[in-house]
């Protein structure tokens, strides 16, 4: 890519700085998800091209995954506005009353050019320019960072600190109260090694004609790669086309949808014309799968309280020509009609989506330790009304995206102490084949993607 000339590429570091900065005063301020902040503001601003955009995104999303130890390098301005927002009590309308601080770009200079240090790899052209505002060998550590490790990189950062501010710990890339609530199998250092990776994309192919999508694929220029243990789940690196305007999009060949959420469907394990109920079906990822996975036979039950979900989830089924799925409105307490009626019944429950702070780091800094008995609550809730659904031998699958023990086993052991009609019913897992004993959790390194916590019950005859 040519490089660009040195107005213009003031001017795009000068809007670049300005637009992350108040996509993270939606995020760390206000508490608004980056994803829709950072799509808000692009539409904000239509004049931005596609090149400003990446530089934007990338950013945003690497300040965020790093904010525990960026934040002695962000503006104090800034830092003092979030202190106050997030200390206003709840409902009170913090983010109408502090306005986030109008800083010139130079301000922020030191906290974007420490993102592109942590991340490593190369450094773009707005990205070296943040640098060189704030050090003086800016050029020599942005040609030396591809080659080095993160020992390596992370002293870079004293010099864009404020004074006096030492090197964060390692433990601060996620809020103190967390470490308690995983149980990880690995080392923290592991596992925080892989919850500062970008992550890749997932698609699912809903289509029998797999070489052809793939070659479709290939030359849209998404380098899709098959999973070896489930052909139709396709990995591939961030892709620089919008998959949308692909024709296989559109048709409903494929479906953006990651890994370990996949794996939710398989260990429902469906057959056709079987009766599926998806509980909390949301826009519908994991219905579209069931019903794929029936071979379109037999019939999907997709409820959810918020009625825009399901229409997106109805315009999903109607562009992958899935005719066996319905959708009704279900606010949770409510019985559905038919006690007993459904053959298979899927919670994937609300929950912290502390799985996804790979993917969405905002929510590690967003998320509040009190939530997690309030998620639990309506967790165990959720998972007690649905049950009544399951006819005799049938299944009951409990999901979240979380890494926390309270919203996994600890929601399951609960109800199977207080309903003896269920247990749980081992399956083989998804990739590995081996034997489970009905509870999976997966983890970032299981296969690259997100972290998910399933269990499969059956009732008993």
């Amino acid at each position: 890519m040519n490089p660009l000339p040195p107005a213009r590429l003031r001017a795009q570091a000068t809007l670049a700085a300005a637009t992350i900065a108040e996509v993270l005063w939606q995020a760390l301020g206000l508490g608004r998800p980056a994803d829709r902040a950072l799509a808000a503001a692009l539409r904000a601003n239509r004049q931005i091209g596609g090149r400003d955009r990446r530089l934007i995104s990338e950013t945003a999303f690497s300040v965020l995954r790093w904010w525990g130890w960026l934040l002695p390098a962000a503006p104090a301005p800034f830092v003092a506005a979030l202190q106050a927002a997030q200390a206003a009590p709840p409902g009170a309308g913090a983010g109408d009353a502090t306005a986030a601080p109008s800083l010139r770009a130079g301000a922020w200079a030191p906290l974007l050019g420490a993102a592109w240090i942590l991340e490593g790899g190369d450094v773009p052209e707005a990205a070296r320019l943040w640098l060189s505002m704030a050090l003086p060998q800016a050029s020599t550590i942005a040609v030396a960072l591809p080659g080095m490790t993160l020992t390596q990189r992370q002293p870079l950062l004293a010099p864009l600190l404020a004074p006096g501010a030492e090197l964060p710990g390692t433990r601060r890339l996620l809020p103190d109260w967390a470490w308690a609530e995983i149980h990880s199998p690995r080392p923290d250092l592991e596992l925080l090694d892989w919850l500062q990776r970008r992550p890749p994309v997932w698609l699912r192919a809903q289509t029998p004609d797999l070489p052809a999508l793939l070659a479709e694929l290939r030359a849209a220029g998404v380098e899709a790669e098959p999973h070896p243990a489930l052909p139709t789940a396709l990995h591939t690196p961030p892709p620089r086309v919008n998959l949308r305007t692909l024709p296989a999009f559109a048709e409903g060949r494929i479906e953006v949808q990651d890994l370990a959420s996949q794996l939710v469907g398989h260990i429902c394990a469906p057959t056709p014309g079987q009766r599926w109920w998806d509980a909390c079906a949301g826009a519908g990822g994991k219905a579209l799968h069931l019903a794929d996975l029936m071979a379109r036979r037999g019939a999907v039950t997709a409820s959810d309280i918020r009625l825009y979900k399901l229409e997106d989830l109805r315009q999903r089924a109607r562009r992958a020509g899935l005719p066996n799925i319905r959708t009704r409105e279900w606010k949770g307490k409510a019985m559905p009609d038919h006690k007993g009626h459904f053959d298979g019944v899927l919670v994937d429950a609300p929950c912290s989506c502390s799985g996804t702070w790979r993917r969405n780091p905002d929510g590690r800094w967003s998320l509040r330790q009190a939530e997690l008995a309030e998620f639990t609550t309506l967790q165990g809730g959720l998972l007690a009304n649905a049950a009544r659904a399951v006819r005799p031998g049938g299944v009951l699958v409990y999901a979240t995206c979380s890494l926390f023990r309270a919203e996994n086993e600890g929601v399951v052991e609960a109800f199977l102490s207080a309903h003896p009609e269920f247990r749980l019913d081992p399956f083989p897992h998804p990739l590995s084949k081996m034997p489970v004993d009905g509870t999976l959790q997966t983890w970032p390194w299981d296969g690259d993607c997100d972290a998910m916590f399933v269990a499969r019950l059956v009732r008993r005859d």
